[in-house]
């Protein structure tokens, strides 16, 4: 079969992302009166999916996974029960230490297949990492792991991409693949992305990659600037020769500068919104803003220049000046054609993670909040 290979657009097309005045942030999950213990917190974007018997599900979970149900992404419910938790193992060779359910996708909604966020804490291990710090020891991977009862239980996960490299416990900084955006389908592929951290071959920036099996963890292709060809390869079983071959080519940092953490397609414009939590400069010689930003594309390859969609906190900035703080920025649309509402047709909700301080650091009391947003075309695109 031949191979087509894919351009980069020079410019890609712009939506407009606002919260509209008068909005206010609701209450989705109260962790003072909703935890089903301490750290039963929001901590990663929050995810959505029709489940078969008609129900909506939706995830935002800690280490411990648990769901939010019911009739819909407006009238949901928290459950105790844990559907999904690592196995905190000390061989970084087994992927499955501590793992974020952070991307679940269905096709039926019995089968729910999860991307996860796999973090391997090196510090916990002296004996591997000989200064106990945490940053300094912490590798990362993505794994998939599947239900097969809606998503009320997840199976041990299997590896789908990281570093081309074995832990290191003597590297000082953080490594790895991290936290993969939801999943997107486009014309038969679906896509997702993640943020690799630079080591050795492989540079920091987004990641871009696809499957047409989610079934298969090692189908999974990156990017490499031109298609679709990167394998992930594993270390441990595959070794660590040429590992230039085994790195996906980051997608230009000026267009997308943050952490990808979700992705939803605008139904009137065929436009994808990218959705980022960061500080920077709206303009040339601006003062930075701390908040959520987006950026536009046609194809998920070329992007648009990020846009301040709404400021506000981030637990990023480590500032003593606020109360609380946001992050884990995610679009979902309840009016969403898609099962796992992948796309908004204009009218749509903004989900974050609400962190409150105290002494200037963030504490276990997080909940999932969200405030309405409007989705169209930019009057300058």
């Amino acid at each position: 079969m031949a191979c087509t290979l894919l351009a980069t657009p020079a410019h890609a097309a712009d939506l407009r992302v606002s919260v509209p005045a008068g909005a206010a942030l609701e209450t989705v999950y109260d962790h003072r009166t909703q935890a089903c213990e301490d750290w039963d917190v929001p901590d990663a974007p929050a995810r959505a999916w029709n489940a078969a018997d008609g129900s909506v599900r939706l995830l935002a979970a800690h280490t411990r996974a648990r769901i939010l149900s019911g009739p819909s992404l407006n009238d949901l419910r928290h459950a105790c029960r844990i559907v999904f938790q690592s196995a905190k193992r000390d061989d970084p060779a087994r992927f499955d230490d501590m793992g974020w359910l952070t991307s679940p996708y269905t096709l039926d909604g019995t089968t729910v297949y999860g991307l996860v966020h796999n973090e391997y804490h090196g510090h916990k291990r002296r004996d591997l990492c000989p200064t106990g710090d945490y940053m300094a020891c912490w590798w990362n991977a993505l794994t998939l792991t599947v239900s097969h009862d809606g998503g009320q239980s997840f199976g041990p996960a299997r590896y789908v991409a990281g570093v081309p490299y074995r832990f290191r416990g003597d590297l000082g900084k953080r490594a790895g693949l991290f936290a993969p955006s939801n999943i997107v389908e486009r014309d038969g592929w679906y896509y997702a992305m993640a943020f690799a951290e630079g080591i050795g071959a492989q540079k920091r920036g987004v990641c871009l990659m696809r499957t047409r099996d989610l079934a298969d963890p090692a189908s999974w292709r990156a990017w490499d600037g031109r298609d679709f060809t990167v394998r992930f390869r594993d270390p441990y079983t595959q070794g660590e020769a040429d590992p230039e071959a085994s790195v996906c080519a980051p997608l230009p940092p000026d267009r997308l500068p943050f952490t990808v953490t979700s992705l939803v397609r605008h139904t009137p414009s065929g436009l994808y919104v990218a959705v980022m939590a960061g500080r920077r400069a709206e303009r040339k010689g601006a003062e930075p803003v701390s908040g959520v930003w987006v950026s536009t594309s046609a194809d998920l390859i070329g992007w648009s220049a990020p846009r301040l969609a709404w400021a506000a906190p981030l637990l990023t900035d480590k500032t003593c000046a606020v109360d609380e703080t946001f992050y884990y920025p995610a679009i979902l649309d309840p009016d969403a054609r898609s099962r796992n509402f992948e796309d908004t047709d204009g009218n749509a909700w903004l989900y974050l993670t609400r962190l409150a301080q105290k002494n200037c650091k963030p504490t276990r009391d997080r909940d999932l909040v969200r405030i309405m947003i409007r989705v169209e075309p930019s009057q300058s695109g």
